[in-house]
């Protein structure tokens, strides 16, 4: 008896690992990628669950400078519109550096239900965004300053406690 196996079985059948290492790496593989699908999957349900609940409208925009020729890392927000006293900054107990606040309307619509807004792309509410901090960062070493709707904050590029360790060993 003879078997012909069609093109399509036979490339389906080049596919499979000939090996135990070869098919615990496909294994592996697959796993890890269903794994990041997975995060990324729970992180998305969780902003859009934050948004649903009016907890957060959106994440402003971040650019982070980190210069060899400088002592601190700088970060820019871009926080068009929002007010000094609306701005929250709080360093959390796992080095991250959490900005948070809302922006407001600032021209109040006109009472009524029939206000309308034919072309609408400025995003009021709530938003926060959170940056990664050196490892031991204190709030007192953070400086921030708001010019033209953008939040300038910056750290040391090492915490103080690194920097004096630094310099000890460096002594000896």
């Amino acid at each position: 008896m003879t078997v012909s196996t069609t093109p399509l079985i036979a490339n389906k059948l080049s596919r499979i690992p000939s090996s135990q290492e070869e098919r615990f790496r496909a294994l592996d593989r697959d796993l890890a990628r269903r794994y990041v699908t997975l995060l990324l999957h729970q992180a998305r349900t969780s902003e859009a669950r934050r948004r649903n609940q009016g907890q957060l409208l959106y994440i402003p925009r971040v650019e982070i400078c980190d210069s060899p020729s400088s002592s601190r890392v700088t970060a820019t927000i871009e926080l068009p519109g929002v007010n000094v006293e609306d701005i929250s900054l709080q360093v959390g107990t796992n080095d991250t550096l959490r900005i948070s606040g809302e922006r407001k309307r600032k021209i109040s619509p006109a009472p009524g239900p029939d206000t309308k807004y034919p072309f609408q792309e400025i995003i009021y509410g709530k938003f926060e965004r959170v940056l990664k901090l050196p490892e031991g960062t204190m709030m007192s070493t953070i400086s921030a300053a708001v010019d033209n709707g953008l939040l300038l904050v910056s750290w040391p590029r090492l915490p103080p406690s690194a920097t004096a360790n630094v310099t000890a060993s460096g002594e000896t």
